[in-house]
């Protein structure tokens, strides 16, 4: 998706603008729209010719495309689909309350309905059934009272939430903000297929490992999020993630925002310890008393402001991690049909391969060691069995990401195929001979990512534990205390997945400030 108004005028001042937003990603998007919407003077700029930052439409095969970056939905922020009315700019679900199977070495297979709440108390065992009735309950309870400290910026502060909660809520929060994901699912469930279903749930996508401290909380933010209403849903939008995304701009639009594509920011003005507006790479300036940044934190403060404006603390706090773990998405064209009846009987349904806890604890390990673990946890959607609009009577394409995968900067072609042969290994643990009927494939790292948007690859990493997350995004919101300068990059988003909360609460910080400084809309 390009925008391809690209404005020359190298070395020309442009004034009249209210607000700059630098990067045309999701949170890009959604702080711009939002400015736009309470009457400011927007201008949104993109260094690359796609809007979309990761998310973004690819060729697969001649006339098959996927949706890069992320194909389901589970924590898009509710305010945002209200506030900047994104239904009626064509965000609609092919499917709003996923099922999911799963999958497990024993060749048993586990599903579980959409709605967990309803899944749980129809939980057909004496013993696990009220247990994870119970389980459920408790979580989705606790999640919910996190969910604002989830929304970023500099006044998030979970642990404040949790000393204003109940005194039982309070005791049952402190237990999930620390313990191991392995430890509360031992203190709630019996051994079995859930319990390991769970686990893999809790260590997805994630850096903290579900056998270490912090680690539930990664389930507690999933299930913080809704779709349409239902905690702790997954969707698939119609048109997959990247509807999203054209909802966005056309939110954007609607608000007047001038998006301007292939127009990088070289540097942010800086003046009497206030934004004032940027340098652009291609020369001239654009003067605005409110930047928004959605870019990489060290990228934004470190070369776009420079060291020598910026608290030593901050710098400190940006630059500190060191990531070690990411995920890889694999997309596939397939021939023909699915052959085995346990693939085609799952095929509308969101499909995870979980590992057994020993093999869950050994794959982080052997990740962080730098080697390509030999199992992985899998994410899978058949995105045209989903989508009527896409799909055909063949349903060819499969989309899966998988976890734990060793974080390489810039990793070499036998690195990729052992990567590629690794996960098409897990698929078929599930989905067998699917190797067979492969006629494209492509093999999106964390690497490939930051090649197609210019963003670093650590920016792609998995994130840290939610505790570390908060605490990072907490910083990271504000700012560097520079005067006019608000950030919604991934440093001050908490989870992983589509989001836009961090994009939101950038806006509402600006605005606020705006009005309390006197300036009207």
């Amino acid at each position: 998706m390009s925008d391809v108004e690209n404005k020359p005028g190298a070395g020309r001042i442009e004034g009249g603008i209210d607000a700059i937003v630098i990067g045309a990603d999701a949170e890009g998007l959604t702080a711009a729209a939002y400015l736009g919407r309470a009457g400011y003077n927007t201008i949104l700029l993109e260094a690359g010719v796609d809007i979309g930052g990761a998310v973004c439409a690819r060729e697969l095969s001649p006339g098959q495309t996927y949706v890069d970056g992320e194909h389901l939905i589970s924590i898009l922020d509710p305010a945002v689909i209200a506030d900047l009315d994104l239904y009626r700019h064509g965000v609609s679900y092919a499917a709003r309350c996923l099922d999911t199977a799963y999958f497990f070495e024993d060749g048993e297979t586990l599903q579980l309905g959409g709605d967990l709440q309803m899944a749980a108390a129809a939980f057909d065992d004496e013993e696990t059934g009220p247990a994870f009735q119970k389980f459920i309950t408790d979580v989705f309870e606790a999640a919910a009272f996190c969910r604002p400290g989830f929304e970023a910026g500099p006044a998030s502060d979970i642990e404040k939430a949790m000393r204003a909660a109940p005194r039982a809520l309070a005791a049952r929060l402190n237990f999930f903000s620390l313990a191991p994901a392995q430890e509360v699912l031992d203190a709630y469930l019996p051994d079995g297929a859930l319990k390991t279903a769970l686990l893999c749930e809790a260590g997805f996508r994630s850096a903290a490992a579900p056998h270490e401290p912090f680690s539930f909380m990664t389930l507690v933010r999933r299930w913080a999020g809704e779709i349409a209403g239902l905690q702790g849903a997954c969707a698939y939008p119609q048109g997959g993630a990247i509807a999203v995304v054209t909802a966005l701009r056309r939110a954007a639009q609607a608000a007047k925002v001038d998006i301007r594509a292939a127009t990088g920011v070289a540097s942010i003005l800086i003046e009497q310890d206030h934004a004032a507006g940027v340098v652009l790479e291609g020369g001239g300036q654009i003067r605005a008393p409110i930047v928004v940044a959605a870019g990489a934190a060290r990228r934004v403060f470190m070369e776009m402001i420079g060291a020598a404006t910026i608290d030593i603390e901050f710098q400190r706090a940006i630059t500190a991690a060191r990531p070690q773990l990411a995920s890889g998405h694999l997309h596939l064209a397939l021939k023909g049909v699915a052959r085995d009846e346990k693939t085609r009987g799952h095929m509308n349904r969101r499909l995870v391969y979980a590992p057994p806890r020993e093999a869950l604890r050994r794959a982080f390990a052997d990740a962080r060691a730098g080697r390509v673990p030999s199992d992985l946890m899998i994410e899978a959607v058949f995105p045209d069995a989903l989508d009527e609009e896409t799909g055909g009577e063949k349903m060819q394409l499969l989309s899966a990401i998988a976890h734990p995968l060793p974080f390489d900067e810039a990793p070499d072609a036998a690195r990729r195929d052992e990567i590629e042969k690794t996960i098409l290994a897990n698929i078929e643990k599930f989905a067998p001979d699917i190797e067979d009927r492969i006629k494209a494939r492509a093999l999106r790292l964390a690497s490939d990512i930051a090649t197609s948007t210019g963003a670093p690859a650590q920016d792609y990493a998995a994130p840290p534990s939610i505790i570390e997350q908060v605490a990072l995004a907490r910083v990271a919101s504000s700012a560097g205390y520079v005067g006019g300068l608000y950030f919604c990059g991934r440093e001050a988003r908490i989870g992983a997945g589509l989001s836009c909360a961090a994009g939101r609460m950038a806006a509402k910080a600006a605005l606020f400030e705006a009005k309390r400084g006197g300036r009207a809309a």
